[in-house]
């Protein structure tokens, strides 16, 4: 989901460029971690429809990489500091 994410984000958004462009584009304003962190919201809705159809397991997978990316978007924001 934050790889659908993002690349919608970029669709709507940054169009104009092209994908190394719109990379490039928030490493320059440094808002990448902030749209890293944007990218993980459609995941809470995935989680939260897994506990609901009562897939446990697979919400343990959708909770376990939203901490591995929050952790990744962590890194990367005092690495580029």
């Amino acid at each position: 989901m934050p790889v659908i994410a993002f690349i919608v984000i970029y669709y709507v958004q940054f169009s104009q460029y092209d994908m190394g462009g719109f990379v490039e584009y928030l490493f320059g304003f440094s808002i990448l971690t902030k749209v890293l962190s944007l990218c993980v919201l459609p995941n809470l809705g995935v989680f939260f429809l897994f506990i609901r159809r009562n897939y446990l397991l697979s919400a343990r997978g959708i909770l376990l990489a939203t901490i591995i990316v929050g952790i990744g978007v962590f890194i990367v924001k005092f690495a580029l500091q």
